[in-house]
């Protein structure tokens, strides 16, 4: 059986715990000492180095700091690609922002000759190109969960890769949504490929939902609300919808922050969100708190009525803060199905440790 490096590198106390989470998806695998050098781990923290002149040089510098483990698939390469591809899509949805330029996307078959390997070593992975590729993030141990659990789950495989897609296309860093920052970002933009990325972005998160089978079910005959002038939930569409909702790990009655910041030049159904979050101040920041079958059906209109078809002048006034929405509901779907939202390392130890 071929050996690959997946680039991938761990916290020597983390790497028993990848390994059992591994093993849940039938991967097998093994580990050695990083031998790019790239990091070095100790009780404070880690120390990454940006090129292989400054790892050479210091690596190592004290008893209280210790090497990387390197984690190893042992898979036919088309396999060990779609596990580093899934874990890296999977990371980046954890971290909701891509951090990482160019995360691993291939694995590297390794000789089974040691002194090939070594030659490898020394002349490949510390020399820069591919030793830029070696990743560590606190994040990975629950990336590789993430990605073990949905391994058996096509559905979820793709639910994972669109929304990553659609953080790679555009997308800002969830701190940035703090409100103490209000309006950070231009709302709308005169630039015409923007409007395409936009949408784009807005068209694969909502993606990611209906992989989930997330969506709401409704038709001409089984209209998805009842009466005139408000919106109200036909209870034949919305009880089935909250029963997928709780099957897949979200409690519908769960509610979200909707972001709405600045001056009032949104899209007209706007005013239908009429719940404030407990910081909105009615100016700079307006954001209102949804409960989630609400949430869900509002990104659906975005889709459909804004960024799946021809573009109408109302799909220009959408901008960051509709496509950071969209792919919040998808993340807490994508991690809720999983049963892994708000889950840190040590949190994994009870479930796989």
């Amino acid at each position: 059986m071929p050996e690959f490096c997946t680039f991938f590198v761990f916290r020597p106390n983390e790497i028993s715990l990848v390994h059992s989470i591994s093993a849940t998806a039938n991967w097998q695998t093994r580990d050695i000492p990083d031998p790019s050098m790239k990091y070095a781990f100790s009780e404070r923290g880690v120390k990454e180095f940006s090129c292989t002149s400054a790892s050479t040089d210091m690596s190592i510098q004290c008893d209280t700091e210790k090497a990387g483990r390197l984690l190893l698939l042992q898979k036919e390469k088309t396999e060990a690609d779609n596990i580093i591809q899934l874990i890296s899509a999977a990371n980046l949805i954890l971290e909701g922002f891509p951090l990482v330029k160019n995360p691993p996307n291939s694995g590297f078959e390794l000789p089974s000759d040691e002194v090939d390997r070594e030659s490898i070593f020394e002349n490949v992975f510390r020399r820069n190109g591919f030793f830029q590729q070696f990743t560590h993030r606190e994040t990975l141990p629950v990336a590789v969960a993430i990605a073990a659990i949905a391994w058996p789950d096509k559905k979820l495989v793709y639910a994972i890769h669109k929304l990553a897609r659609s953080y790679e296309t555009e997308s800002v860093t969830p701190w940035s949504m703090h409100p103490c920052y209000k309006e950070m970002f231009q709302k709308h933009t005169e630039n015409f490929s923007s409007h395409v990325d936009t949408s784009v972005a807005i068209n694969l998160a909502y993606s990611a939902v209906e992989e989930l089978g997330l969506t709401v079910q409704a038709s001409a005959k089984r209209p998805r609300s009842v009466g005139q002038g408000t919106f109200k939930w036909n209870p034949v569409v919305l009880l089935p919808f909250q029963e997928r909702l709780q099957n897949a790990g979200t409690a519908s009655e769960r509610t979200i922050d909707w972001i709405t910041r600045g001056r009032q030049t949104e899209v007209n159904i706007y005013k239908t969100l009429d719940n404030p979050s407990d910081y909105s101040d009615g100016v700079d920041v307006r954001d209102r708190r949804i409960n989630i079958p609400d949430a869900i059906n509002f990104c659906e209109y975005l889709r459909n009525f804004m960024t799946a078809h021809a573009f109408s002048t109302d799909t220009t006034r959408l901008g960051p803060y509709e496509v950071y929405n969209v792919q919040q509901i998808a993340r807490l779907l994508i991690l809720s199905k999983c049963d892994l939202w708000n889950t840190g390392t040590d949190d994994l130890r009870n479930s796989f440790g």
